[in-house]
Formats: structure tokens, C-alpha cells, sequence
């Protein structure tokens, strides 16, 4: 086997691997976006902010990263993220920072505040905290934005895979033709 074919066969297997790999990855954001879950890869949680509450540290359309919470050590000042209690915020994700833990055992309350609110929240319990924020991305915020209209999404991803589809069956037709005249020559030749 030739270099150039060598290499051409690794660019098909590289190619259809990635097409693989991405089709893979929307299904498992579509999935879980479907099913109301939050996108979750190896214990790292990733949340898109809604609500200036904590600006101006964190910005709506920020992109964060948190870590699944298990009870990990806590310390003031630290962003978690809980599901809300009563009133407008019931069963929402909030993301707020921790502003004070008093108690200890299952007496214990954390009281949390969104940087941008002039009142903390109502207190919570430790069970009540999915995650701890890790870091504030930089690009995914805006890439979220415009994965996430319909227009971004089909220039973005649907068009790119299916062009890479198109590029695939047609080597692969190519392929099938070189290969067949290959065995036609060899006839010939016999």
C-alpha cells in the first residue's frame, strides 16, 4: 500500500469519526435538553445563566461550569447552585453565591445572595445544593447563544454534517468506481 493511499484511508477514518463523534454529542445535549436535565460530562455540570442576579460578576448568557455536588467542603463566597423554594423562584435552578453557614449537623442553614440583589435568599440545607461553580467560561456563552436558535443550529451543525455526509458518500463512490475498474483491468489482463 502507497503513502498517498495510507493516508487517504486515515483522513476517511478520521473524517467519519468525527462525524461519529459530533453526532453523538447532539444527541446527548438534545436528549437531555428534551428531558429537562442540565448537560452533565464526568461529574461537571454546564449551566447557561438567565437572570442579571449576580452580575457583574457572572452575566446572563454567561456559561458556567460547576462541579457535582457531594459533599464537598464549603466556604462563604463560594457560587452553588440549588433548586428554589416557594414564590417565583419554585423549582428553578438558582445560581447565587454563599454569604454565610451557621449551624452545624442537620441544623445547619446556608444563606446565599445573588451579587446583584439588595436581599439574601431564604436559607437552604447542604442536601438542597446540586453543584459548586468551578470556572466562568469565555466562549461557550456566546457559542451557546447561537447553537441555541434554530438558524444557529442548522448553520452551525446540521449544514457542516451533512455537508461532511455528502463528502463521504462520494468518496466512497469514487472508491467503488477506482475499485471496480482496478478488477476490470486486472480481466483484461488475464
Amino acid at each position: 500500500m502507497d503513502k498517498k493511499s495510507l493516508l487517504k484511508k486515515s483522513l476517511n477514518v478520521l473524517s467519519s469519526l468525527v462525524i461519529f463523534l459530533e453526532i453523538v454529542i447532539i444527541l446527548f445535549v438534545v436528549i437531555t435538553k428534551i428531558s429537562g436535565g442540565v448537560p452533565s460530562l464526568f461529574g461537571y455540570q454546564m449551566y447557561v445563566i438567565v437572570s442579571p442576579s449576580m452580575s457583574p460578576e457572572i452575566n446572563v448568557g454567561d456559561v458556567i461550569i460547576s462541579e457535582k455536588y457531594e459533599d464537598q467542603e464549603l466556604e462563604v463566597g463560594d457560587v452553588v447552585q440549588y433548586v428554589g423554594k416557594g414564590g417565583k423562584i419554585d423549582g428553578k435552578i438558582i445560581t447565587h453565591e454563599i454569604i454565610s453557614i451557621d449551624g452545624e449537623g442537620s441544623d445547619e442553614t446556608i444563606v446565599t445572595k445573588g451579587v446583584a440583589n439588595p436581599e439574601p435568599d431564604p436559607p437552604i440545607k447542604r442536601s438542597d445544593i446540586i453543584s459548586v461553580m468551578k470556572y466562568k467560561t469565555i466562549i461557550l456563552g456566546p457559542l451557546y447563544s447561537i447553537f441555541s436558535s434554530t438558524a444557529g443550529f442548522v448553520l452551525l451543525v446540521m449544514l457542516p454534517l451533512a455537508t461532511m455526509i455528502v463528502f463521504e458518500v462520494v468518496n466512497l463512490i469514487r472508491e467503488i468506481k477506482k475499485e471496480k475498474e482496478g478488477e476490470g483491468e486486472e480481466q483484461d489482463n488475464e
